[in-house]
Parts: C-alpha cells; structure tokens; sequence
C-alpha cells in the first residue's frame, strides 16, 4: 500500500507544471475521444447495419467540410489575439465582443447553404438518405461554429483543464444522442440528430464560459470584428485544406479501386488517425504558448521550450507507435476477417510517418500564432497538391502501401514547408 501511495506522489511531482497537468487532463480528453469514436462506429454497424453507418460518414463528411467555412477561422483569431493579451481583461473582453458578430453572421450563412444544399449533395453520392440526415444535423453545424470559439475562448484562457472536459463532454454527447435516436426508434437516416444533440447541450456551459471572459469593459470591441473577419478570411482555407488532406488517400482509393480494398485502408487509417489525435493535443496546450512569445518577440525563451517539446514528444510517440503496432493484431482477432490482416502494412507507413514528424507537429500552428494566416494557408495548400500527386502515382502501382506512402512523404514534407516558412517569416527556428 504504501508503495502504491508512494508511487502516485511521485507521478504528482514529475507532472507539477501546469503544462504537464493540463497535457495530461487533455490526453485523457483523447482516450474518451478514441473510446466513443470507435464506439459510435460500431454501435450504427451493429444495430442499423452498413448502410446507414456509410450514409453517417458521407453526412459527416459534408458535416465537417461546411463546419470549417461555417467558423471561418475567427476561432484562430480569437486563440490568438486572447493568448496575445490574457492578463489584460478589458482587452480579452473586447476581443471576444468582436468575435461575436462575424461568427453569428457565418454560422447562419454557411449553416443555410448545408441546408440547401442537402439534396444536390445526396443526388452527386446517389444516397437519398443523406438529404435527411444533412437535414437533423443543420442545427449541430450552427452550433458548432459558435461552440468552436467558444472552445477558443477556453483555450486562449489556458483553462486547458475546462478545455479537456469539454472535449470529452462533446463526445460522450455524441454517444447520448444516439442512445436517443435508437430509444424513440427514428429511421436510420436520421442518425446523424447526435451533431445538433451533442453541439446544443454544449453550447449551454461554453456559454457561461464565454460570459465569464467577458465580464469586464468592452470598449473598443468594434475593430475586433474586422481584425478577426480578415484574419479568418486568410486562416479559413488552411482548416478546409486540412481536413481535405486527411482524407486525398482514402478519396484517391476509392477512384482507382473497390470498395473493398478502400475499406481496409479505412481501417488502417482510423487507427493511425487515433495516434495523430494525441499531436493535436500538444498542439492546443502550445498554442497559447507560441501566441504570446510571438507577439512579445521573446524568441530566445521558445528556443529551449521547443528543444525540450521536441524530445519529450518524440520518445512519446516513439512508445506510441510502437504499442500501437503491437496491439493491431488484437484488433484484426476481433474483427474476424481476414482480409483486413493487408492494413499492417499501410498502417506500419502511416504510424511511422506519424512518428517522424512528431517532434514538429505541436508548432505546427506556429505561422498562425504568429499572425501569418495567409503562409499558413499556402503552406497547407502545398502539402494537400504533394499529398494528390504522390497519391496519383502511386497507388496504381502499390495500392493500398502505395496510398499510405504518400501520406507519409506529405506529411515530412509539412515540416520541411513549416521550418523554411517560420524560419523566414518569423525569425523562428523549429
């Protein structure tokens, strides 16, 4: 017994930073994130059937690319300009007033547009059942823009703690919607009500997060709204283009080959995309970090702190990888299906690209951070135009190994475009 008390003390001391704390609440946020993700998949599978969990995933699809038009990158105008002035509270007041305007006025706009245009998009992946589904998620979109700064507001707080739990919450709400769908026996296509359900209950706690920020004087809030309209006009393709690049092998498969070799690659990538997940933690927790030694011009105190994330980063992923190739065949053992045993081998180059670039992908924001939007943007557009063509010449020859080798030469060529670009635009060595 007093062996175990001792052994918690010591974990409590070796993560007594508020870094280490709050990395750690958010990398619990991505175990829940891991558990509900896999589980809503299997859940719709089993008691829907396939079908309608490949009419969930096409609604998600356009669920996910209306939602970062939808935010328009004010959420990265917000994280940045709160981590730029935290202890100034008439200033983060007055920040997030600005934000408020321009993210209604998307939000409404872009949540219109899914609205409408549910059935052209039903009519062009021949599957009626999404108009309907595009239909019960329209209010999840809406909401989620505003949630989406909302969590920015968090975030730029560094109340990463709040941050964590809120993420988790969004997920396990997920999870309850759908255990609302299956108890009043709605129709398959209309699974995809777990956004509007998840994104509304959400909303109400991040609201009075919002309103706590803001409880200070708010002069000078109005030429926020363009800062942030700008900022975000320039950042918002860089989210779109992100979210199209974790998805140009899957969508290139899927041109040159079956559904079923497309099925195993998915599968593989699922997993590899859980191991990603714990860099997009990082990300978030070093945000704040870069914002406000970026703007200060303190470039010689993120010298030392980048060194040091990069070390610890890669043996953790290092540990990562290789567990996570370690434990794969359990899950081929659970599956039964012996085809899926041919996703080792692009989930082997997946994971290892991950583990790569690891070291570099907490700073992978860092051109945002320092009010480069429009570099970030660029940057983000080169990788997705290396992601397509490597993709395009490979996979006719290599398949499904060919995809994921792709995938990886475009992700080590972000980081080659992330050094050259903040090295010159930011004076910042990564």
């Amino acid at each position: 017994m007093s062996a175990a008390v001792g052994w918690l003390a010591r974990l409590r001391a070796s993560s007594s930073g508020k870094f280490q704390r709050d990395a750690l609440w958010n990398f619990g946020s991505v175990a829940v994130l891991g558990v509900c993700g896999y589980g809503l998949n299997f859940l719709i599978g089993r008691y829907w059937g396939s079908a309608p969990l490949g009419v969930f995933n096409q609604v998600m699809a356009a669920y996910i690319f209306f939602s970062q038009a939808a935010v328009g990158g004010v959420n990265l105008s917000v994280l940045r300009a709160m981590s730029e002035h935290r202890s100034d509270r008439a200033r983060v007041a007055a920040i997030i007033a600005g934000s408020l305007p321009p993210t209604l006025a998307l939000a409404s706009v872009f949540t219109l547009c899914f609205y409408f245009s549910r059935h052209a998009v039903a009519d062009l992946l021949d599957s009626p059942g999404v108009a309907e589904g595009m239909a019960m998620a329209t209010p999840g979109l809406f909401f989620f823009a505003l949630n989406k700064v909302g969590m920015s507001v968090v975030n730029g707080a560094q109340r990463m703690r709040a941050f964590a739990i809120y993420t988790s919450l969004r997920y396990m709400l997920m999870v309850a919607g759908l255990g609302l769908v299956a108890w009043f026996d709605m129709s398959s296509a209309r699974i995809a009500f777990l956004f509007s359900f998840a994104e509304g209950v959400l909303f109400v706690p991040l609201a009075v997060e919002v309103a706590a920020q803001m409880n200070a004087p708010r002069a000078g809030w109005r030429p926020w709204q363009r800062e942030h309209l700008v900022y975000g006009v320039k950042s918002a393709g860089a989210g779109m283009l992100m979210e199209l690049n974790s998805r140009i092998d899957v969508l290139m498969l899927g041109f040159f080959l079956s559904d079923g070799p497309v099925g195993v690659y998915s599968f593989a990538a699922l997993v590899a995309e859980g191991v990603f997940q714990l860099l997009v933690v990082l990300q978030n927790n070093y945000n704040p970090i870069l914002a406000q030694h970026l703007a200060a011009g303190r470039l010689a105190e993120l010298a030392p702190l980048i060194a040091k994330g990069k070390r610890v980063t890669y043996a953790l992923m290092f540990a990562v990888g290789v567990a996570t190739l370690a434990v794969f065949p359990i899950f081929l053992w659970v599956l039964d299906r012996v085809e899926f045993t041919a996703g080792w081998a692009p989930l082997s180059i997946l994971v290892g690209g991950i583990v790569a670039i690891s070291g570099f992908m907490p700073f992978l924001h860092a051109l945002l951070m320092g009010n480069r939007p429009a570099w970030h943007t660029r940057m983000m557009a080169s990788v997705v135009i290396v992601n397509m063509f490597l993709n395009a010449v490979l996979i006719p020859f290599y398949g499904l190994v060919g995809a994921a080798a792709a995938t990886a030469v475009a992700m080590v060529w972000s980081v080659v475009a992330l050094r050259v670009l903040a090295r010159r635009e930011l004076g910042l060595a990564l």
